[in-house]
């Protein structure tokens, strides 16, 4: 199915519109994956969210760990419930856009793709007043009309490096934990879900994954804290 961004008031999209030709001219650029980095530090991410029901219990066990994450939200989701929004600011969280609708980019033009950054943005901060720096494409899709309308956007593209796959339901809590557990090095990007399907074996396997990785000596940060460490 085709998604397509709604139109908002003109004033509004004034205040955070860029208008799209004026940067077709930029060079197209990879999105980070990772960083190298000797520090022994680790990024959690969630996509999809925010959820009324995981997300706050996602954001519960990470309180209770102090753990800082980055969120990558849904203009939808926002839109949906924002209440659970200004708490994973209020917690200190870091935002990102993840785009209004879970589109298949493949199927949207330049422009759309642009609308849902352009619209998410908008949500995200007449709900937070915050204006996110970062972008992950749904499904980690890369095309030469998502580069144009991300870079038209202003923002940077954050994909990930480690995937345990939490999505799935056929995957347990134990095997989420042991998935990144065998893969996750220095300045890695893992990708979780607090909003989807398969929640309740995202949240087991969070609070076993954060201890198992502190007595390896890891720190966890957001994705700018993370960027830091690389400098």
């Amino acid at each position: 199915m085709r998604c397509r961004a709604l139109s908002l008031p003109l004033v509004i999209a004034l205040l955070f519109s860029v208008p799209l030709p004026a940067l077709h001219s930029h060079p197209a650029y990879q999105p980070i994956h990772r960083i190298d980095t000797q520090k022994k530090v680790v990024a959690l991410t969630f996509d999809d969210g925010p959820d009324a029901r995981y997300t706050p219990l996602i954001l519960e066990t990470l309180h209770q760990n102090g753990v800082p994450a980055t969120f990558f939200v849904l203009g939808a989701q926002v839109d949906k419930y924002p209440k659970v929004m200004q708490w994973i600011k209020k917690a200190g969280h870091e935002i990102g856009n993840h785009g209004y609708h879970h589109c298949d980019l493949h199927k949207l033009t330049e422009q759309e793709i642009y609308d849902e950054i352009k619209r998410t943005e908008r949500s995200i901060y007449r709900t937070t007043g915050v204006l996110p720096q970062y972008y992950r494409p749904p499904g980690g899709v890369m095309t030469h009309d998502v580069w144009n309308a991300v870079q038209s956007s202003g923002y940077d593209l954050i994909h990930w490096s480690v995937d345990p796959r939490d999505w799935s339901l056929e995957r347990t809590a134990s095997v989420i934990a042991n998935s990144v557990k065998k893969n996750v090095s220095s300045g890695d990007i893992v990708l979780f879900h607090d909003g989807g399907l398969n929640q309740r074996q995202t949240l087991a396997a969070l609070q076993e994954l954060i201890t198992d990785l502190r007595a390896r000596g890891y720190k966890f940060v957001t994705i700018s804290q993370l960027l830091e460490a690389s400098r």
